[in-house]
């Protein structure tokens, strides 16, 4: 019966385990010292050798020849561990053992002795999805289990298991395994099983892995079932749905140029072809980090080598913040993409942001051009600009009327605005607006600030007017009740009154005086 390349290259020893050397050299040591504890935990991404160092451990804790760091993978309890028929050794799904129940029966079954092997060896992987009162049935017989048991804890998620958990364990943290390293193990891999791919391919495999062995060796065999022949770069590409080198420089090219029509094209021929956009996305993610850590000069970068000398060619008139200000908006752009319903569109939104964004200047360039120039630096001839002119600028939407001259004070001249609404206007004749206020302070606080209002009101109204400002006490005020029709006059006067109904469309049905 086939078996696949993950299992088929398991490792069966301590050596044999790709990039985690801080946990099997720790390991080893503790057999031949004999000083191994009674629960271990192994935290660490998908992939990366926490099941397959459980198995090897229990098969040097259980080895008929006796506590060994090389256990001998000959004797039957150790064939037995490695074809996972083991009576002693127990492997636990515990995804699908989260209820309390499967845990007693588990700590029933560890109070009897083991029948062939020296431990009773208790594997719990993706242990972080026990349930609460799992956890807690556990945790009496973790910490003080029967001298011949030995628990293996496994998790990708140390975060979920409890502090109470964690304290009962010697814990062991598993790395992401170095692309070098997937790059070596797959090369022995592809020449035991005859598969003719290249070094190129192989590191795009290693790449896609992210740090997990057996999703390389997965994509490994993938790409072996694709056909007869050597197995290059664009073979792996089309059969991971990935955006081609090509695609790719296309695109990074025509950014970095500032080529929008170019830009487009690449975009539209990677929607057309029925290749991810979101996929394309990431993928231009990458190459602009791979292009702001080499700016940086940061060259610890595994990258084919044409790729990297296409980088570093094209990175010689862009500066590092000119990268750095590209990698930020497509970052800060990310959820959108990723929650968009129409991604293409999105997607050039944010390229042609991009692209129409001013170039930045090096300001440490530019000081130092400007520090070693020999001639005087040009001069030019400063416009003057009346102060009247600074206030020619009112919206289009305003009215050019008094009501709207107020607008344009509330929106652009808080201060004067405050001041300016504290009085009423009596009356507005188109040239004199006369401006009443309750108080004499009112109404000397208004007169200090009449010249700049009169020079604004000129400029927003463009005419020549007139402002007087006159004083009513507020008794006065008082003791006059206006009329309904004063009131309702009044009130339609207002500015936000009129901005209400304008923007709502609405309409007075009554108005109440103030209690």
């Amino acid at each position: 019966m086939y078996q696949v390349i993950a299992r088929k290259f398991r490792p069966q020893r301590f050596e044999d385990v790709v990039g985690q050397e801080h946990v099997t050299r720790v390991l080893c040591n503790a057999i031949e010292l004999d000083r191994l504890p009674h629960a271990f935990i192994f935290s660490g991404p998908r992939g990366v050798g926490k099941t397959s160092v459980a198995r090897i451990l229990a098969k040097a804790i259980n080895c008929e020849k006796g506590l060994s760091r090389n256990p001998c993978n000959m004797c039957p309890i150790c064939e037995d561990i490695t074809a996972s028929r083991a009576v002693d050794v127990f492997e636990i799904d515990a995804a699908t053992h989260t209820q309390v129940e499967k845990i007693r029966d588990l700590i029933d079954n560890s109070r009897y002795t083991p029948t062939i092997a020296r431990y009773k060896t208790f594997i719990i992987d993706e242990v972080h999805m026990l349930s609460r009162s799992a956890f807690n049935a556990l945790l009496k017989t973790l910490e003080e289990p029967p001298p011949h048991v030995i628990f293996i804890l496994a998790t990708t998620e140390l975060a979920k298991v409890p502090v109470t958990v964690l304290s009962r364990c010697q814990r062991y943290d598993f790395r992401r395994i170095p692309m070098d390293d997937i790059v070596r193990r797959l090369r022995l891999v592809a020449n035991q099983e005859q598969i003719q791919i290249t070094d190129d391919a192989l590191v795009t495999i290693a790449l896609q892995a992210d740090g997990s062995m057996r999703d390389a060796q997965g994509i490994l065999e993938h790409i072996s079932a694709t056909g007869k022949g050597s197995i290059g770069v664009d073979a792996v590409e089309d059969a991971l749905g990935l955006v081609g080198r090509s695609t790719m420089r296309d695109l990074v090219s025509a950014i970095i140029k500032k080529d929008a029509p170019s830009t487009l094209d690449v975009v539209d021929r990677v929607y057309r072809y029925g290749q991810d956009l979101n996929q394309l996305y990431r993928s231009l993610l990458e190459q602009f980090r791979n292009m702001m850590v080499l700016k940086a000069g940061y060259m610890n970068v595994t990258l084919p080598e044409e790729e990297m000398t296409f980088l570093k060619d094209l990175m010689t008139d862009i500066s590092l913040e000119e990268i750095h200000r590209y990698l930020s908006v497509l970052i800060r752009s990310e959820e959108d993409m990723k929650y968009s319903s129409i991604t293409r569109i999105t997607l050039e939104t944010i390229l042609l942001r991009i692209i129409s964004a001013p170039r930045v200047v090096d300001l440490q360039n530019l000081i130092h051009t400007i520090s070693t120039r020999t001639g005087p630096l040009p001069s030019g001839h400063v416009q003057q600009i009346s102060s009247v002119d600074i206030y020619k600028r009112p919206p289009s939407s305003l009215p050019l009327s008094w009501d709207g001259f107020l607008l344009y004070l509330r929106d652009h001249d808080q201060p004067l605005y405050a001041i300016i609404s504290s009085a009423t206007v009596e009356q507005d004749n188109g040239n004199t607006v006369v401006l009443t206020c309750p108080s004499q302070f009112l109404a000397d606080q208004l007169k200090k600030t009449l010249p700049e209002l009169t020079k604004r009101a000129k400029a927003f109204l463009q005419k020549d007017i007139v402002l007087n400002v006159e004083i009513k006490e507020a008794d006065t005020f008082e003791n006059k009740k206006p009329k309904p029709s004063e009131i309702r006059s009044q009130a339609l006067r207002s500015p936000l009154v009129k901005e209400i109904i304008t923007e709502f469309n609405g309409v007075v049905k009554n108005v109440k005086p103030k209690e």
